[in-house]
């Protein structure tokens, strides 16, 4: 049985198998037009409900391996496509709060009254994006000293390149000391071959392949 939203689309489908689900993920091939255009495979986990609480539920274990005591650790995501995944991950490794990097600065962040950091990026994806922390997620990593990246996938490494700056933005901003550091990143697959320098994990249930250059 699938539990996907994707067997409601058309087209050449890819089928992704992840150790632990006793159910394989029909993932739809995507052209993204632009210069060169691409074909890619698309993982999104918005409202896939059954999904992401069993692809959070193994993510959760793999953080409780590497990191059995998770005090002064908080957990950070891009908002909107991982927050659902986030969210179960959280829950299932009994956090109450974690921190969200949204892709805009919004009105309930009140930017000309209340502190904001915002960072722009380029993503293979969705192109020019950036990444904001407001007030709220800002005093809450503060009271943490070390952060784990939680996102659905990991491509060129921009959105994780992206988040490394902003925190080094929340180091400067509060002047902290010992600084806020990440310690790894947990994601649900990685796109194609690209290797990362990076000095902390990046750890993926499963791997996508290359983006195919039309």
């Amino acid at each position: 049985m699938s539990y996907s939203l994707n067997n409601f689309e058309l087209g050449e489908k890819y089928s992704l198998t992840i150790k632990g689900l006793d159910y394989s993920l029909e993932l739809p091939w995507v052209v993204l037009e632009g210069s060169p255009r691409l074909k890619i495979v698309s993982l999104n986990l918005l409202g896939q409900t059954k999904v992401n609480q069993d692809l959070g539920r193994l993510l959760a274990q793999q953080i409780k391996i590497d990191f059995p005591d998770l005090k002064d650790i908080a957990l950070l995501t891009p908002v909107e496509k991982s927050l659902q995944l986030a969210q179960v991950v959280a829950n299932e490794l009994g956090l109450e709060v974690i921190a969200i990097a949204y892709n805009r600065v919004k009105p309930h962040m009140e930017p000309k009254t209340r502190p904001v950091i915002q960072l722009g990026s380029s993503s293979i994806t969705s192109g020019e994006k950036f990444l904001a922390l407001y007030e709220r997620d800002l005093n809450f990593l503060k009271k943490h000293k070390k952060v784990i990246i939680l996102d659905d996938v990991v491509s060129t490494g921009s959105t994780l390149y992206a988040l490394k700056d902003l925190i080094e933005e929340v180091n400067n901003f509060f002047k902290l000391s010992p600084p806020l550091s990440i310690v790894a990143g947990y994601f649900v697959a990685k796109e194609g071959d690209t290797k990362f320098n990076f000095d902390f994990p990046v750890n993926y249930l499963a791997s996508l392949p290359n983006p195919q250059v039309l």
